[in-house]
């Protein structure tokens, strides 16, 4: 069979409960489609409690925002129900606003404290985040470079893709090689970021870690769910690796998790 996208050899691809076997691209070696986004989450999480269960000292990234929020909600569970030990993890920022600090509602910081530093009671030594306020941010771009270095790399990186195809804050257009640095935001991302905040923020530039180690890191995962991101995804698996489309990254990413729910793949093979 054909990919309908691209038109590329088809695999058989995992899929989640209740979803019959389906088909896509051979560069997507690890594809799972999930039928909803309890589903998806419950998945995603396993494959971090599973890796974590196997290296307790991992360097973790996982991403703020609405898509990974399901995830850091069975993680909790799994970690108050002694079903992980993350006490020997370290947690790595994957991104942060430029001149937003960290306690201000709509932070990167503030959200996955929110979602996960807070309710497992994670003291500080286990987090290494970027400062949004640093007077030098090209520095502390650097400080967390240097950190990941220091471990080996990341073990785990989850992120989500926006709109435009951009994952974590590397914008279309950013090198496939590219580490941890400041960021230009695009409109696009400039404008959809105003929904994390209670009023109007300026939103102009960021820190962010790179797509170089995205692809370095040992279990890389891409998560999107629901409609709204099908066209992206559309993209992004009708696409070859295109530096003009970072998502699409997962292309030369052999060991990179694929995990979409039903109602985003259905969507975006329907406009293919």
């Amino acid at each position: 069979m054909h990919c309908p996208a691209c038109y590329r050899t088809q695999k058989s691809i995992a899929t989640g409960p209740a979803l019959e076997p389906q088909y896509f691209c051979t560069a997507f070696m690890n594809l799972n489609i999930f039928k909803d986004y309890s589903l998806q989450s419950r998945a995603t999480a396993d494959l971090i409690v599973d890796y974590i269960s196997a290296k307790p000292q991992s360097l973790v990234c996982l991403a703020s925002g609405h898509t990974p929020r399901g995830v850091f909600e069975f993680l909790v569970d799994d970690v108050m129900a002694k079903r992980v030990d993350i006490g020997k993890c370290i947690f790595v920022s994957l991104d942060e606003w430029l001149g937003i600090p960290a306690n201000q509602k709509g932070s990167c910081r503030a959200m996955v404290d929110d979602d996960f530093f807070t309710p497992l009671r994670i003291p500080d030594k286990q987090i290494a985040f970027f400062d949004g306020m640093a007077n030098d941010p090209a520095a502390e771009a650097d400080r967390i470079n240097k950190l990941i270095k220091d471990h080996g790399g990341l073990d785990i990186m989850l992120v989500g893709v926006g709109t435009n195809g951009h994952i974590a804050m590397n914008e279309p257009g950013t090198s496939f090689d590219i580490m941890a640095h400041v960021s230009t935001l695009a409109e696009e991302t400039k404008s959809v970021g105003q929904k994390y905040f209670t009023e109007n923020t300026v939103l102009e530039k960021g820190i962010t870690l790179g797509l170089g180690q995205f692809r370095q890191t040992k279990l890389p995962i891409l998560m999107a769910n629901g409609t709204k991101k099908a066209p992206i995804m559309e993209k992004i698996m009708g696409s070859n690796a295109t530096e003009s489309l970072p998502g699409s990254i997962v292309h030369i990413m052999d060991h990179a998790w694929v995990m979409l729910d039903e109602a985003c793949y259905t969507k975006a093979r329907h406009l293919s």
